[in-house]
C-alpha cells in the first residue's frame, strides 16, 4: 500500500528522514500533537531564564552520565542504570511540561524520584542490589523484591543514611501523588473545568496549562532533579568531585535561585501595574 506523503522530516535520534503523512493535522490527535509542539517552542522563547536551567541540569546529570558511570565497579552497576532511567525520564517530563501537559508530568516526575530511590538502594544495599537483579528468576524472587523495594521500606534506609533528605523527599513524593501522579481529586480539580451554558454545566478537560502552571510544572522538575543529585552523591560521591559536577551543579542551583527572584520580581511589578 502506497502512502501519499506531503513533506519530511529529520528524526534526530537516527538521522533519517521520515515523510510527514498526508494526513498529519487532519484528525483532532495529529492536531494536538502539532498545539503541544508549538507550545513547547512557545515556552522556549517565552521562559527562557526557565529553560536555561532546566538545559543546565540536562547538560550537567543527562549529558554527562555517560563520562561518571565509565567503567565503574561492579557493585554499582544497577544503581548506574536506574540513575539513568531517573536522567531520561527527566527529558520526557520536560518536554510535557513545557508543552502544558502538568497533570502528564507530574506522573514523570514521580518516576524520576521512584528510579532515583531504587538507584541509591541498590547502590547502598547489597540485599537490595540482588533482589533487583534476580526479580525475574521466579515468583519467589519477585516476591522478595517487591518487599524489599516497597516505599516505607526504602524510606527507612534513606533516613538511616540521611534522614533530612528522606523527610524532603517523602513529602515532595507525597505532594507529587496528590497533585497528578496517582488519579487523586486535587489534580484531576486542577487538570479540568466545569463551564456553565444555558442552565447546563459542560465538564472539559484541560489538555495544555498555559505560562503559569508550566513555570510550576518546571519548578517540581528542578526540585526532582535536585533530590535525585543528591541520592546519586551518596552513591558516586566520589567520582562527582573529581569531574567537577558538584560544582556545576552547585552553579545550577544558584540559577534556579536566580530565576525564581527574577520571577517574584516580576510578578511584584505586574500587581502594582493591575
Amino acid at each position: 500500500m502506497e502512502i501519499k506523503t506531503k513533506g519530511s522530516s529529520t528524526a534526530l535520534s537516527r538521522q533519517i528522514v521520515r515523510h510527514v503523512p498526508e494526513t498529519w493535522g487532519r484528525s483532532e490527535l495529529t492536531q494536538f500533537f502539532d498545539l503541544a509542539e508549538q507550545q513547547v517552542h512557545a515556552s522556549v522563547a517565552g521562559l527562557p531564564q526557565w529553560v536555561k536551567v532546566l538545559e543546565k541540569i540536562d547538560r550537567n546529570l543527562t549529558v554527562n552520565s555517560e563520562t561518571f558511570f565509565h567503567e565503574i565497579d561492579k557493585a554499582r552497576y544497577e544503581a548506574s542504570r536506574l540513575f539513568m532511567r531517573a536522567f531520561g525520564t527527566y527529558r520526557a517530563a520536560c518536554r510535557l511540561a513545557l508543552s502544558g501537559q502538568i497533570y502528564e508530568a507530574t506522573v514523570l516526575t514521580r518516576s524520576i524520584l521512584e528510579s532515583g530511590m531504587y538507584a541509591f538502594s541498590c547502590g547502598s544495599s547489597k540485599e537490595h542490589r540482588e533482589a533487583w537483579k534476580t526479580r525475574g528468576d521466579s515468583d519467589a524472587h519477585r516476591a522478595v523484591a517487591k518487599r524489599l523495594f516497597k516505599w516505607v521500606g526504602l524510606r527507612k534506609l534513606l533516613a538511616s543514611k540521611d534522614p533530612a533528605l528522606e523527610k524532603e523527599l517523602n513529602e515532595f513524593y507525597g505532594a507529587t501523588i496528590e497533585l497528578g501522579a496517582h488519579p487523586n481529586v486535587d489534580g484531576i480539580l486542577l487538570s479540568s473545568e466545569d463551564i456553565a451554558e444555558g442552565g447546563k454545566t459542560k465538564m472539559s478537560t484541560i489538555y495544555l496549562h498555559g505560562p503559569d502552571a508550566i513555570v510550576i510544572g518546571i519548578l517540581d522538575l528542578l526540585k526532582a532533579m535536585s533530590l535525585t543529585y543528591r541520592l546519586l552523591f551518596h552513591t558516586i560521591g566520589h567520582r562527582l568531585r573529581l569531574l567537577g559536577i558538584d560544582e556545576a551543579v552547585r552553579k545550577s542551583a544558584q540559577a534556579t535561585l536566580n530565576a525564581l527572584n527574577a520571577l517574584e520580581g516580576k510578578l511584584k511589578e505586574e500587581r502594582k501595574i493591575t
